[in-house]
């Protein structure tokens, strides 16, 4: 199947689960180890940062908050930035709880938007199990990471008319779909490690949007591989 490489959006988006638990969009899970991910160090984070996390509407020690920073606070470990979490508008990453479609700025790209405008959207039930996961991912591009299923090496087969057509009944455009699931340029503008299907930044394939019933559920937890490319990325000192 041809399917011409899309260059990576500022935005990334994450699909909304339907009812009968199949993704509106495809999302991704797992098979072998020591796999990597993929980034755009162009838009990746100066080292030794401390990025300022604004949520609005909500207080600092919210249960709300403290969720995301449950999550969000995974990535810590791994990386050489902090997070400052504080309520209001006015920060690096300014995030916004509602039921539009989650999704990120990458990395940087937070920076270029205007300050008015939320840079991260998350649902706003916490209590939903797939709330962490979510988290994850959307932090994941805010660290700079693209996602693993347009690895070039990923090789999914996507049925693209069907694709198109799942996502045109959900209001989103053939643009945006392409966006969000074919294959990055294999080039030097992106850092690419192997291909990770265990990845956190891999979305679950439903096998009725591809060739051949290919399929794949989704990653909840951060991968091998996502850790090996956090610290690719954002390599801490050594103590």
């Amino acid at each position: 199947m041809n399917v011409a490489a899309v260059v990576a959006p500022q935005f990334h988006h994450l699909p909304h689960k339907q009812d009968d638990g199949h993704t509106n969009a495809p999302s991704s899970a797992a098979h072998s180890r020591h796999r990597r991910n993929v980034g755009d160090p162009g838009r990746y984070w100066p080292q030794n940062t401390t990025l300022k996390i604004a949520l609005y509407e909500f207080d600092v020690n919210d249960p709300y908050v403290l969720a995301v920073k449950k999550a969000a606070c995974q990535w810590l470990p791994h990386i050489n930035l902090k997070f400052e979490f504080v309520s209001g508008e006015e920060g690096d990453v300014r995030i916004a709880a509602n039921n539009q479609r989650p999704q990120s700025a990458v990395g940087t790209g937070a920076l270029s938007m205007p300050e008015s405008t939320p840079t991260m959207s998350l649902p706003l039930d916490h209590t939903d199990p797939r709330f962490e996961y979510i988290v994850l991912h959307e932090f994941g591009h805010m660290l700079g990471a693209l996602h693993a299923h347009q690895h070039p090496d990923a090789d999914i087969p996507w049925n693209v008319p069907k694709v198109h057509a799942v996502y045109r009944r959900n209001g989103v455009s053939q643009a945006q779909a392409n966006a969000d699931l074919l294959p990055l340029p294999r080039n030097t503008a992106y850092d690419y490690q192997p291909y990770d299907s265990d990845s956190v930044m891999h979305y679950e394939i439903d096998p009725r949007l591809t060739q051949g019933n290919w399929a794949q559920s989704e990653s909840w937890a951060i991968s091998e591989g996502d850790i090996a490319w956090a610290k690719n990325a954002y390599p801490r000192p050594a103590s």
